[in-house]
């Protein structure tokens, strides 16, 4: 990039910019467009000191002290350092009772994108779009890697190959292998999730299952290879029934080893649910486990995967596939990829999920951001050809 390039003179404010998931996008950011500015936004100043450590290329990156649940530190930061847009990486979503840094956004102009993964949260968000509206501001809500470029890959598949129907089916299948070297907060997201009932749609109807149910073995190509994926009550789920308006549309997530898996089926089955819906008591158990987890995760390595399948209503089943070897690496990537489409193409003002067709103008574009760094990324293949034996298969009877 050059000094006189649109994106040089562009500010980008990461709420939660200290984190795992934020200083990722940071470093994505700076490499593809080493003249923006970042600032990373935290409650306190020593995190700042512990993301330089992690990422050096962050070192110019000015700290700004924000509470990203907090209306007046949103304010304060919104209105004194001349942002461009506001990227909000400071998860967990789930529990939280309001969308206050898109609330401040809207109050005060700035185009917004998040990194929800809470169903809940991006429904919420979705009903400020009048607010977004009137105020003039572009927003984008699920805007992380998955929901988020998983979408964006589904929405390919029915944008190119659907003919302007509705798709049969929609699956979303994701496999880390770990916690996928993303931080403390993928482990609290789990538990919190594992405390939440999961909404599904079958031909039409949508159902209500226990959390980490209806296992489903899924092949994810010859560098990953089969691993058990379970339900989970994800926000792509609603989206994509919303958007698609696909009959039958779920979504899965899996760990290695798989005693992770069973671990977090007791936890659903076990624990009270008001234990699982107390934010400060899941923190309390995501520190205490968070020594095992890590020590599991030095031999499990940080690989993610995604397949998303699409069946049309002719029958034919097409699928995407997407494989990178660092979790963190490869989320950094594909936020950076939504922000850096949200500085250069905006969607209209309102709020919008990653699957709309406004939301990412050039998917091309999109997609070859989104995926640097990947081990495999393939769109819009039969079904067949994606596994690690090529094989024809249908989807079956799953949810």
């Amino acid at each position: 990039m050059t000094a006189g390039s649109p994106m040089a003179s562009k500010h980008v404010l990461i709420l939660g910019g200290t984190g795992r998931v934020g200083s990722s996008t940071a470093a994505s950011l700076l490499r593809t467009h080493p003249d923006i500015r970042i600032s990373l936004g935290s409650r306190g100043m020593e995190s700042h000191g512990a993301a330089v450590l992690r990422r050096p290329e962050l070192r110019d990156c000015p700290w700004i002290g924000c509470d990203a649940r907090d209306a007046h530190s949103l304010d304060k930061a919104l209105s004194s350092s001349g942002v461009d847009l506001v990227v909000h990486a400071a998860g967990p979503f789930q529990g939280d009772a309001a969308c206050s840094p898109l609330e401040a956004a809207i109050r005060h102009g700035v185009p917004y994108m998040d990194v929800c993964d809470d169903a809940t949260y991006a429904q919420r968000a979705k009903r400020l779009e009048p607010a977004a509206r009137a105020a003039g501001v572009p927003a984008l809500s699920t805007a992380g890697i998955f929901p988020g470029l998983s979408n964006v890959m589904a929405a390919d598949m029915v944008t190119r190959h659907a003919g302007g129907r509705a798709p049969a089916r929609v699956l979303y299948s994701y496999y880390t292998a770990g916690t996928g070297g993303a931080g403390p907060t993928i482990l609290e997201t789990t538990f919190l999730l594992a405390g939440q009932d999961v909404v599904v749609y079958r031909d039409g109807k949508q159902l209500t299952v226990p959390a980490i149910s209806n296992r489903r073995p899924v092949d994810f190509g010859t560098t990953i290879g089969t691993k058990s994926v379970y339900l989970y009550n994800l926000p792509e789920t609603h989206t994509g029934r919303a958007v698609f308006q696909a009959p039958s549309i779920s979504a899965r997530f899996g760990i290695d080893p798989g005693v992770f898996n069973v671990a977090m089926i007791l936890v659903a089955r076990l624990l009270p649910k008001r234990w699982l819906e107390d934010r400060a008591l899941v923190q309390t158990l995501a520190k205490l486990t968070a020594p095992l987890v890590a020590l599991v995760d030095c031999f499990a390595g940080d690989r993610v995967g995604m397949l998303i399948e699409v069946e049309l209503e002719d029958g034919k089943v097409l699928a995407s596939l997407y494989v990178h070897d660092h979790l963190a690496e490869g989320m950094g990537a594909a936020v950076a990829a939504f922000a850096a489409s949200m500085l250069k193409n905006p969607p209209p003002p309102g709020v919008w999920y990653p699957e709309e067709a406004c939301s990412v103008p050039d998917r091309s574009a999109f997609f070859s951001a989104a995926s640097e760094g990947a081990r495999t990324f393939q769109l819009g293949r039969a079904a067949w050809e994606i596994g690690s034996t090529p094989r024809r298969f249908g989807m079956g009877i799953y949810l």
